[in-house]
């Protein structure tokens, strides 16, 4: 609930304040032994008369906050469901291409075409998130994914999948997933307050970091039980869950925002913002750095450094990738436990930088044990990244541009198939250990240039981002 504008810095009126002012009193209570017990009444009377930070300082700190909302626990519960459905799908998907085909190279370019409806299709849901139902359209958009999902199934009971049917599952599923995660960060804002977004956002990070870790491992047991088929029949029965529990969530009446200009050009009103917001811009660029240059060194490149460097098999490479989310889900954690840490551009710098080190040694580690402790800590920094990134861009936004705003987050996953592209091609050229260095070192240069270059970087706080300013 938001407090109306008059209302924010309401104080009492001069003359009873200065009649009535507990520090005027200090010092004269009869009751009290010390001037320090006036001086906290005084502080208490001081704060009670800004009903924005009183409510920001009631709110709970623990790393749990978000929880004891109701519809919030709904909307995590959707949240964890449907990225454990996607890392399944992603998984299984690969394993349909690579059994259908044989060729590594159509295995990329089918996982690799759910990069463009992340790009293309993340303005339009944006201004769905703006214009319409929030709630409606999250469950509507689990249509698209549970619908394939079903037809793939069918396609895979009667042996007759093409691989031009993979191509059309991987981009209507994606686009389906571009609307969800857009419409789904947004609504975080519509059912917790404003001083717990953060909070809410890390927990949705756990979701995220948990799923990563178990959902390849789920796909694989399903498909040696029950098969390929029963796994996307699943996965599509699991959509449509995700799809109930977004009616459950109760979203107070929202009159949707009223623009002079077409749907069309409203679709870059997000875009704009974050090009010409001296803070949001370097967000965005931040943002930005890990899926260009650090996720793909260990996405792209794990398998080269388990079977070249580290000399292990399948079953080292599960090792390796397991350490990344393991990691993650710890991250996770700490970021829930920092969501009310102040220092917003702090937090992201020194993550940043401290994910560029620990692929540095991960890439010069002497053994596969040394390498699996730096990976962990990749993970952690990584997720604590990610959640201070994600919140405080949209909390940067305007509410009436807040969905166009968030629709840039999708678009940062798309940007990993263009670093992996390129890891790949540099890993060819100079070894894998050479690559990740140079990524971090070039990772580590760009966050310094924004922190030297931009003084609102620095300054950004999360007390100025839950004041709306």
């Amino acid at each position: 609930m938001y407090l109306p504008l008059h209302r924010l810095f309401r104080r009492a009126p001069l003359q009873s304040t200065l009649q009535r002012s507990p520090r005027a009193d200090i010092g004269r209570h009869s009751t009290c032994r010390s001037r320090a017990c006036c001086r906290q009444g005084a502080n208490r009377a001081t704060i009670a008369q800004f009903p924005l930070i009183e409510a920001s300082l009631a709110a709970p700190s623990h790393a749990l906050a978000a929880f004891r909302h109701r519809d919030y626990r709904w909307l995590w519960c959707g949240t964890f469901f449907s990225t454990a459905a996607q890392w399944i799908q992603q998984a299984t998907l690969g394993w349909v291409v690579y059994e259908l085909t044989e060729s590594p190279a159509l295995l990329g370019a089918v996982l690799g075409v759910r990069a463009i409806p992340m790009l293309l299709l993340a303005p339009v849901s944006g201004l769905v998130a703006d214009r319409f139902d929030r709630r409606r359209a999250l469950a509507l958009s689990q249509i698209a994914p549970a619908g394939v999902s079903i037809i793939l199934a069918a396609l895979l009971a009667r042996n007759a999948v093409e691989i031009w049917h993979l191509f059309a599952f991987s981009l209507i599923g994606s686009s389906g997933t571009v609307f969800e995660r857009t419409l789904r960060n947004t609504l975080v804002f519509d059912v917790v307050p404003r001083a717990e977004a953060a909070n809410a956002v890390a927990l949705n990070t756990i979701a995220f970091s948990v799923t990563r870790t178990l959902g390849p491992a789920v796909a694989g047991i399903l498909i040696a039980t029950v098969g390929p088929a029963w796994n996307f029949a699943i996965q599509g029965a699991t959509y449509a869950g995700v799809a109930a529990s977004a009616m459950m969530v109760r979203v107070a009446p929202r009159r949707a925002a009223r623009h002079g200009a077409s749907a069309w050009r409203s679709m870059f009103v997000g875009l704009r913002f974050a090009a010409t917001h001296p803070v949001v811009r370097v967000i965005v660029i931040v943002g930005l750095v890990p899926p260009l240059l650090l996720i793909p060194s260990f996405s792209a490149l794990m398998p080269v450094f388990a079977a070249d460097v580290f000399r292990t098999g399948p079953e080292g490479l599960g090792l390796l990738l397991s350490a990344v989310g393991a990691g993650g889900i710890v991250g996770g954690g700490i970021a829930a436990a920092l969501s009310r840490h102040d220092r917003v551009g702090s937090m992201q710098s020194v993550s940043l930088l401290a994910f560029a080190a620990c692929l540095i040694g991960f890439a010069l580690s002497p053994s596969m044990a040394v390498a699996l402790v730096f990976l962990v800590g990749a993970g952690v920094f990584e997720m604590v990244l990610a959640s201070s990134t994600h919140t405080s861009l949209q909390m940067s936004a305007p509410e009436a541009m807040r969905g166009q705003v968030t629709s840039l987050l999708p678009m940062f996953p798309a940007f990993i198939s263009v670093g992996s592209f390129a890891a790949g091609v540099g890993a060819q050229l100079v070894g894998p250990s050479a690559l990740v260095i140079g990524f971090a070192v070039l990772a580590t240069l760009v966050i310094g240039l924004a922190w030297s270059q931009s003084k609102a970087f620095r300054d950004l706080r999360m007390s100025k981002l839950v004041a709306g300013g």
